[in-house]
């Protein structure tokens, strides 16, 4: 068996685009922002192609962004059968916020003519030189079959040797197998592969199969575990699987800057790390680290400006399924960076949590609000008693100060005595409103003083009117002044 040493190639040149295959789920507000360098594409056929990623030299972080496909040779066993022919690795998706871009590989197989004569393929998958290694949380090895055992032989990026398998056997007719489950029966899967391989070879141990009639085929693959669902049809047939994924499987890879490290806290992010939300992780395997969006903020870390704060409270009400990841069990409000949550009114404790409690009981709430009801009564009640005395007085004083005559008096059918006070003010003739037999020398002044005064109190503009109390102060001094004759004594 012969393997090939995999040819990296540029997508915009060779790459052969997935269609069949959802790309990772990203929160709709997210895909509204720019995800590229100005100027870049953004998409190469229905695949978005996010920064620090692109599919040119000036639209790329560095070389080891630059989408590229992978060239992998695939030989029949020299044993029974020659047969050469070339896959493309097609890209998938990439998703920047979990350092993720999801490949396609083909299904190994090995189908049977009869009990000696087989048809044996096989991949391998070289990512050494790279910036990507296998995932080793999300892939697994899967094998479907009566009776298989998938083998996954690579290295680490260490040096070291790494194999994994499973078994998958079943004497009973396929009855004893059933769709959607895993289990060892006409399908396995491995546990999680080990971390840091940067190459992996896929096939499985040669068996006889003396049930090749009914079960000729047997599958081994590496593929994103919560991507395949066994069928009890993936049994039979020849070459069903191969035919039925003849796009490939995805496989998972993770990605880093592979160059750099993550500098000391509070020392400037590295050059990747380009939004002023954003922070950086050391790369869990291998050499390198990884930028992400602060808690609170979403978007593409490596563009200026490229991550923006969550609003927890709208993705709450738009999105009932986030409302786990963003608890709030009272009054939500969103902040930069994060959002608040309070206790509704009458009630205390931590509202995230769920634990706000009533401040007061039933009762004694019912027998406040009636506290507050009663007060709230009494307090208008007697605003009202006090506007209304307020209000006598100044009608008693209107009226004992002569208000009604001076309303009601008049020197003719359109002259008020006001106007034609006013008048004689103006003309300087008051003193001829007097009777000439009883006004009196010392008098004058006085007058003067009066009809003054008289004139402050009818000016037309209210606020400008002096206040009852000063008019008051003002008689009683002209009073005491006439009474001690001062006024008199100014007369020459």
């Amino acid at each position: 068996m012969r393997m090939w040493t995999p040819l990296m190639l540029h997508l915009s040149a060779i790459i052969t685009l997935l269609f069949q295959m959802s790309p990772a789920t990203t929160v709709a507000a997210a895909a509204q922002r720019p995800i590229t360098l100005p100027g870049c594409p953004d998409k190469c056929g229905n695949i978005s192609i996010p920064y620090p990623f692109g599919t040119r030299g000036d639209c790329c972080f560095d070389g080891s962004f630059l989408v590229m496909g992978f060239y992998f040779g695939e030989q029949q066993n020299p044993a029974t059968t020659t047969n050469t022919s070339w896959w493309l690795v097609n890209l998938v998706d990439i998703d920047v916020a979990r350092g993720e871009a999801r490949v396609a590989a083909p299904v190994s197989s090995d189908c049977s003519k009869n009990e000696t004569y087989h048809e044996v393929s096989y991949f391998s998958l070289n990512l050494n030189g790279s910036g990507f290694l296998f995932s080793s949380t999300r892939n697994a090895v899967v094998g479907v079959g009566q009776s298989v055992v998938p083998l996954l032989m690579g290295k680490m990026i260490s040096g070291q040797n790494y194999s994994a398998a499973c078994r998958s056997l079943f004497d009973a007719p396929a009855a004893a197998a059933w769709d959607g489950t895993c289990a060892g029966l006409g399908c396995c899967e491995s546990a999680e592969l080990a971390p840091g391989l940067g190459l992996i070879s896929v096939g499985m141990y040669q068996q006889v199969n003396s049930m090749w009639k009914t079960f000729p085929c047997t599958y081994a693959m590496a593929v994103d575990k919560s991507w395949y669902s066994f069928s009890l049809q993936d049994l039979y047939g020849y070459d069903v699987l191969g035919t039925k994924f003849s796009d490939g499987v995805p496989v998972v890879l993770d990605f880093a800057v592979r160059n750099d490290s993550c500098p000391a806290d509070g020392k400037t992010l590295p050059m990747a790390c380009r939004s002023d939300n954003s922070r950086c992780v050391n790369a869990t395997y291998g050499p390198g680290y990884l930028c992400k969006c602060k808690d609170g903020f979403d978007g593409n870390p490596y563009l200026p400006d490229g991550c923006q704060d969550i609003d927890e409270c709208k993705l709450r009400d738009e999105q009932p399924e986030l409302r786990d990841q963003y608890p709030c069990h009272g009054i939500c409000k969103n902040t930069i960076g994060g959002y608040h949550c309070q206790c509704k009114f009458g009630t205390r404790g931590d509202a995230k949590a769920g634990t706000c409690r009533e401040v007061f009981p039933l009762p004694a709430m019912v027998a406040t609000l009636g506290i507050i009801g009663v007060t709230f009564i009494v307090v208008i009640t007697v605003l009202f008693k006090l506007l209304f005395e307020e209000r006598k007085k100044t009608k008693d004083f209107f009226i004992k100060n002569g208000g009604p005559i001076l309303e009601k008096a008049s020197f003719g059918e359109d002259i008020t005595l006001v106007k034609n006070f006013l008048n004689a003010y103006q003309d300087k003739r008051v003193l001829d409103l007097f009777d000439k037999e009883i006004l009196l020398d010392t008098d004058i002044e006085v007058l003067h003083e009066l009809a003054m005064l008289i004139v402050e109190c009818l000016k037309l503009e209210v606020d400008r009117r002096p206040e009852m109390t000063h008019v008051a102060e003002q008689l009683h001094i002209m009073k005491r002044s006439h009474e001690k004759g001062l006024y008199g004594a100014k007369i020459v």
